[in-house]
């Protein structure tokens, strides 16, 4: 998965590019280089007279070197380090989500297609213990010790035994490819997993407030945050002028390579006077976008710490539901086999043996559901803390 997933993948490169920008923009901050070439031809008349041919024609050839370094651009630049910082750390948290949701994809593919292959096995063991009460219920039936409707049902429930298991062979299929997908493998083929439904002790965090703060959900609107803030100096340094020392040294001549020197140096001062009211409406938008952002950022503080208090109380819940859930299956084995002896014997009538069967297959199902929803709450909860299987 770490490999081969296309959402991590592409959460990754998102990281590089936004790096790159961060890098990039350093450039504001120094002198700026350009190596010109140029060819002119040109004529010229006096007086209004249309050109003639065989008139004085020019020709220059220039080549030279500018240079051109910002003194003062009204904070824009700094700004414009700081917006593209954020945003690279905001690619940063979201590749840290992009981790989390793929840790939490993967583990619970895993459970799924775990589970799938235990509930095939439990299926074919359900079909095998209905195809013995069928033989048990057609003997009865046979010798007058038990009525034909007892003996339909018992058929009945064989070919729903049946169907699940072609159902759980339908469904383990499906797991699979679920894993497959979350690996990234482009080509399906048939998987195969190993292992067992157990989560790690979690004990109760101290503060779901800190905890909510260190959490890519929260960390990426922090960023984007930070982001619009530097958006607003960047709108206001329209409003301020901008200085700048420029230099070039050049060569000029009617002949190639020209041989006339030239050097300049000089400072210009450019003061914005009017652009049609675009910096202005442009300051009232980046406001306007520093202010959303604030608000994404509390609503998202609100919304991680309801996420962490929901995943936690769902593994609690997950746990010891589980536990339960043996204790029942524990009790419903012995209360099986006991009804089995007793319905053989005649003491017991077979509606009621048939409650004991039924809420022993029950039982069993419901076993490795809560098993499977356990693993997948603890999956649940490392994605909302931002962390999971992926490193």
């Amino acid at each position: 998965a770490t490999q081969n997933n296309p959402d991590l993948a592409a959460a990754q490169a998102a990281v590089h590019q936004a790096r790159f920008q961060y890098q990039a923009s350093y450039g504001n901050f120094f002198p700026q280089l350009s190596l010109d070439v140029g060819y002119d031809r040109a004529n010229s008349t006096t007086n209004l007279q249309p050109f003639t041919a065989g008139s004085d024609i020019q020709e220059q050839y220039r080549l030279g070197l500018t240079a051109r370094q910002n003194l003062f651009s009204g904070l824009r630049n700094r700004a414009e380090l700081e917006r593209t910082r954020a945003e690279l750390e905001a690619s940063e948290a979201n590749l840290l989500a992009a981790k989390a949701q793929v840790g939490f994809d993967l583990k619970s593919a895993f459970a799924q297609a775990l589970f799938a292959q235990e509930q095939l096995k439990l299926a074919e063991a359900i079909a095998s213990r209905r195809k013995e009460n069928v033989r048990l219920l057609e003997i009865r039936y046979e010798a007058g010790r038990e009525h034909k409707g007892s003996f339909l049902r018992s058929k009945a429930a064989y070919r729903q035994a049946e169907f699940e298991l072609s159902q759980a062979k339908r469904a383990v299929k499906v797991a699979q490819r679920s894993l497959a997908r979350v690996l990234g493998r482009s080509e399906f083929g048939e998987i195969t997993v190993s292992g067992d439904f157990k989560v790690s002790p979690t004990g109760m965090p101290q503060d779901f407030h800190a905890l909510a703060l260190q959490t890519p959900v929260y960390l990426q609107p922090a960023a984007q945050a930070r982001a619009a803030q530097a958006g607003v100096i960047i709108a206001r340094g329209q409003f301020y002028p901008e200085i700048a020392a420029t230099g070039s040294v050049s060569r000029l001549g009617d002949a190639w390579p020209p041989d006339t020197d030239r050097w300049s140096v000089g400072a210009f001062l450019s003061f914005p006077l009017f652009s049609g009211g675009r910096d202005y409406f442009g300051l009232q938008g980046a406001r306007a976008e520093e202010r959303r952002a604030q608000e994404n950022l509390h609503s998202a503080e609100y919304r991680i710490l309801l996420d962490l208090e929901q995943t936690f109380a769902a593994l609690q819940d997950g746990v010891e539901r589980a536990e339960v859930q043996k204790d029942f299956l524990n009790a419903a084995g012995v209360r099986a086999e006991i009804a089995r002896s007793q319905y053989t014997s005649g003491l017991l009538s077979f509606e009621d043996w048939d409650i004991i069967e039924n809420d022993l297959i029950t039982t069993q199902k419901q076993m490795i559901s809560s098993q499977r929803d356990m693993v997948i709450a603890e999956a649940d909860w490392e994605r909302a803390q931002g962390r999971g299987s992926i490193p």
